[in-house]
């Protein structure tokens, strides 16, 4: 039976997460501040700036930018296209902070003609801190985390350091309304306390943990997946070596917490648009997008590998491969792959129908007609994915064999991958399904973190003995 929650297992377990949420949210809004301010129409955050703003002045969660409305003017029918995580929540941002509404009211005035760039001004306000507050709340959890995983407070503090510096190579990304700093938060609260249910049977961890992650599928859809595997999980820790009744418990506490969380938006979806789901529209889109990366050349797909290293990727793939082979990797670049996915996507959401009911054709013509484009242009994707974090994240990518190998000699694999295993899992399904830039796979800095951290004691342990991780059953866990 697990020990109650009193002062002592406080202060071991909580106090180290919220010291690292405060230094980490410090650290975040300095680099914040430092941003430059730019107009609503960077990113992707019109997307979610024009349905918030209908939600607000309309009362109506719309398509926003996806549909034929122009609701600066007339009232938009309602929508299911994005999922309503980040949108709801920019719509609270923009009750509290005028000069957001101010902003995406001219951005949805000027979107239809194309002149919101030129017309609207910069904005600052708000919406930096709230996600800065995010991210530093993702790092706190990766505290948590790392702390139950390797049973040492030092690895902990270096992980949640080098999760930090990952971050902080997006402080500009971070600062605009779009969904990453709230689906890094809710990944990392899953991810923490889906590792308490599982480990510790802790019926509390369970049921918030489902939550979290059904407010995850409610801000990035694609998640879904992960609910399958979480539940088979735990139903698989509940049954080995004998069948648990608290075990089990949990499981379906977890999957009642994401029911909690999710169902109600399905029951909307239905009552209003007669479609019980959490999405609709938007996966196929971005599938029929990303299949134009099938058409890229063996040398394009050479050149890859190089192109997509940040930094100086694409300048020397430039030189060893020639400007003409690296052209279409080019993301700016009209008539590059990406631009040719984006009129097909186009093309697609005007055609006449659901988008949906071209995915079967879809599949059949990229997928099984061209098992060897699909699989090589997934593998150039996923490099591409997993490049997170700058300079930081190349350094916890050479670490990451170290690292595993002194999680191994802890008797802590098992713990490593049950934990960071979540974020491999999306990056294997934003490549094959999504145009998979790195942002989209900001959690694998978790476990990545963790790797790192582990790697760095063990060298140092070496001439320090007592910044060795302790084995599992000596250390706390």
């Amino acid at each position: 039976m697990p020990a109650p929650l009193g002062p002592a297992r406080w202060g071991q377990g909580a106090r180290p997460a919220v010291l690292a949420f405060a230094l980490c949210l410090l650290v975040l809004l300095g680099a914040g501040l430092r941003a430059p301010p730019r107009d609503l129409t960077h990113g992707d955050g019109y997307f979610y700036t024009s349905t918030a703003w209908d939600l607000l002045t309309w009362g109506t969660f719309s398509d926003g930018f996806f549909d034929a409305v122009d609701s600066a003017t007339a009232p938009p029918p309602p929508g299911m296209f994005l999922g309503p995580g980040y949108p709801v929540l920019l719509a609270a941002v923009m009750r509290l902070d005028p000069a957001l509404r101010e902003a995406a009211a001219c951005t949805v005035r000027h979107l239809p003609a194309g002149d919101a760039a030129a017309r609207c001004p910069a904005y600052r306000g708000l919406v930096m801190p709230v996600n800065m507050v995010l991210v530093a709340g993702a790092l706190g959890f990766l505290t948590a985390a790392a702390r139950r995983v390797t049973g040492s407070l030092a690895a902990a503090g270096l992980a949640t350091g080098i999760g930090l510096a990952m971050a902080l190579a997006y402080a500009r990304l971070l600062s605009l309304p779009m969904t990453e700093s709230l689906g890094l938060f809710l990944f990392s609260g899953a991810a923490f306390l889906f590792l308490r249910a599982a480990l510790d049977a802790r019926r509390g961890a369970a049921l918030l943990g489902g939550a979290f992650l059904g407010l995850l599928l409610l801000t990035r859809p694609s998640h879904v997946v992960l609910l399958p595997v979480a539940l088979a999980a735990l139903g698989l820790l509940a049954l080995r070596p004998r069948v648990c009744r608290r075990r089990l418990a949990v499981a379906g506490l977890f999957a009642l917490g994401v029911a909690a969380a999710t169902l109600p938006w399905a029951a909307r979806n239905e009552a209003v648009l007669g479609r019980f789901g959490l999405t609709a529209g938007y996966g196929p889109a971005v599938l029929i997008e990303r299949m134009a990366y099938n058409e890229m050349t063996p040398r394009e797909f050479g050149a890859s590998f190089i192109y997509w290293l940040p930094g100086f990727g694409d300048g020397l793939a430039s030189r060893l491969f020639g400007a003409d082979t690296v052209a279409r990797l080019d993301w700016n670049r009209p008539g590059s792959l990406y631009d040719i996915g984006q009129h097909r996507r186009h093309d697609a959401l005007e055609a006449p129908g659901p988008v949906e009911d071209q995915v079967p054709g879809l599949l059949r013509a990229e997928v099984l007609g061209r098992p060897v484009a699909y699989a090589a242009s997934t593998l150039s994707l996923a490099w591409r994915g997993l490049l997170i974090g700058r300079d930081a994240g190349l350094l916890a990518l050479l670490l990451l064999p170290l690292g595993l190998l002194a999680a191994r000699r802890a008797g802590r694999l098992g713990l490593l991958a049950l934990y960071a295993a979540p974020a491999w899992i999306m990056l294997a399904v934003h490549a094959g399904a999504s145009v998979n830039q790195e942002r989209y796979n900001l959690a694998l800095l978790l476990g990545l973190s963790v790797a790192a951290a582990w790697a760095i004691l063990s060298l140092a342990a070496r001439r320090w003995p007592a910044l060795r991780v302790a084995p599992a059953g000596e250390g706390p866990a």
